[in-house]
Formats: structure tokens, sequence, C-alpha cells
């Protein structure tokens, strides 16, 4: 009988072999007409490609959680709950940006310590649904104060403008969706205005990755 190898740093915190591939688990969990589809739709050119990005981002996190050998030992119970979250978000991401965002997550993770338990699933939840676009947004513009859609009569100094029906409109709307841009209050001054949330900071303490700097 051979010998197993030994599981990975990433396989100690997921707790299952990551590298598994995920439609084959959707497969066996969704039952009835759907479940046929699956393994065939994981025979195409895009679910090779989608393994092949996959595969190196948890080869990438792997060798993260390496490096941090004594940090891993001493994890908290957030900072386990989160990066377990990402590595999960990894299996379904098809964006290559993201998946490096998901690795910078993982890396910044480990620096975390002063993380709460609602802010682990908070933090998770924005991570699995935020799109690489929104965070290249976030991460860019966080230093503006107000954000104004459109040009009102009198433009806020202090106010990011957002051209209507444009890319940057949809990031908005995302972002809007994702509880990060809320209005900037009742007064008269802020009325039509919006600004980042206060979660924001921290997300982009996670993603940011150390080349990158806001602008």
């Amino acid at each position: 009988m051979s010998k197993l190898d030994p599981p990975t740093q990433l396989e100690k915190i997921s707790g299952n072999v990551v590298t598994e591939s995920a439609l084959s688990i959707v497969a066996l969990l969704a039952g009835g007409p759907v479940a046929p589809l699956l393994p065939i739709l994981a025979k195409s050119l895009a679910s090779n490609r989608q393994k092949q990005r996959v595969e190196s981002c948890l080869q990438g996190i792997n060798e993260v959680l390496i490096a941090q050998g004594a940090a891993i030992q001493n994890l908290s119970d957030p900072q386990y709950k989160l990066i377990n979250e990402t590595v999960l978000t990894a299996l379904h991401t098809t964006s290559i940006e993201k998946l490096t965002y998901l690795r910078q997550a993982v890396q910044n993770t480990l620096n975390f310590e002063a993380l709460g338990d609602e802010e682990a699933v908070l933090l998770s939840r924005i991570i699995r649904d935020i799109s690489a676009e929104e965070a290249d947004f976030l991460i860019r513009n966080f230093q503006n104060q107000r954000i104004q859609l459109g040009a009102l009569q009198e433009n806020n100094p202090h106010a990011l403008v957002i051209a209507p029906e444009g890319k940057d409109e949809l990031v908005l709307a995302g972002l809007i969706s994702l509880g990060l841009v809320i209005p900037a209050g009742p007064t008269i001054d802020d009325s039509g205005l919006m600004r980042f949330s206060s979660i924001v900071s921290k997300v982009i303490v996670l993603l940011k990755g150390p080349t990158q700097k806001n602008y």
C-alpha cells in the first residue's frame, strides 16, 4: 500500500482536500435533473481553464501558509473562518484578477489579529461577492469623502463624480448592493451624495497588495 502524502497547510486550514473538483461536489449534492448536466459541464474547455486557474491560486495560497507556519498555529477563530471562506470562494471564482485578490486576502488575514467574530462573518460575505473591478474601485477612490452620481447643480469639491450610464456606474451599483457605499447623511449639504461605509477600510486592508496604493 502506498504511503499517503501528508496534508498541505491549505488542507489543514480548510479541513478537506480543496483541490477536488467543485463541480463534482455540487453534482453529488444537487440530485434531480440538474445532476447529470454538471459532469458534462466539467468536461468543457472552460472547465479545464478554470481548474488550472484555481489550482494555481490554491498553490499560491499554500505557499503563503507554509511561509507563515508559526502564525498558522496561533490563528484565532475569526481568522480561521475568514481564511477558510476565502479558499472556498476561490473554488468558484473565474476571474484571474479576483483570484489574485483572494490570495492576498489570505496573506493579510494572517496579520489581521484584531478581527472579531461579526467582522469575520461580514468580511467573508463581502469577499465572496465582490468583483475585482469593485475592489479596484475601492482601493483607487477610498480617499474621496463623498460620491456623486452625475453632476448636481452645485458640485461638492470633495465628491468623486461618477458619470451615468458608464462602467463605473455599474461598479457603484454593485458596491451599493454590498453595503459598501451608503447615503452620505441627512444634512442638506449631503443631499443626493453617497459615501463609503465604515467596513470599507477593513476590506481594503484585506485585499490590498503590497505594491498597490490609494490614488
